[in-house]
């Protein structure tokens, strides 16, 4: 072989190896990215979850949770006060911007549900007949607090695993 013949087998066989080098530093530098930009989406998540906690126990919530607790479970709606009608408008306003949040994707539904059930359920146990009177067509119509609706239905599925699949999943 000619000595020309040899640097160029050096040099190509140089290049392929650099190429190999790089390509191998270039899929740490995306795994990389890829575990940076999980971090995020959780952390992200927790800040919007936090958010949302945090809007669902202001005080004016807290006061209305409790008049629902505390007075509306023993009277039909029809007799409740201004003051009362108020209160479960509150909760009923509560939990269905919480459900349009989290059913737009925003927020992923599984974590919320832990936090929020027990009160979900009491709270839609008792306000049902009113959100239903509400959701007649003379008053609000059908999607009047809807997300409420969708919110309480989320409990009784089952929980998704994976958090695009249950954001899809949440969508339907």
């Amino acid at each position: 072989m000619k000595t020309l013949q040899i640097i160029q087998i050096i040099a190509q066989i140089s290049a392929a190896v650099a190429l190999f080098i790089t390509l191998g530093i270039n899929y740490r530098q995306l795994r990389t990215m890829a575990e940076q930009v999980a971090a995020m989406r959780r952390s992200t998540d927790a800040q919007q979850i936090l958010s949302l906690l945090s809007f669902i126990e202001s005080d004016e919530v807290r006061a209305a949770r409790t008049v629902v607790y505390t007075t509306l479970h023993r009277k039909h709606f029809s007799e409740w006060s201004e003051s009362e009608l108020q209160a479960a408008s509150r909760m009923c306003a509560s939990f269905a911007t919480a459900g349009a949040i989290i059913r737009s994707g925003i927020v992923p539904v599984n974590p919320l549900l832990e936090g929020l059930e027990p009160s979900l359920r009491r709270c839609f146990q008792i306000l049902e007949p009113f959100l239903r009177e509400m959701q007649k067509p003379e008053n609000g119509g059908p999607q009047y607090w809807i997300g409420f609706d969708w919110l309480h239905s989320q409990l009784d599925r089952p929980k998704a695993v994976g958090r695009s699949r249950s954001r899809e999943g949440n969508r339907k």
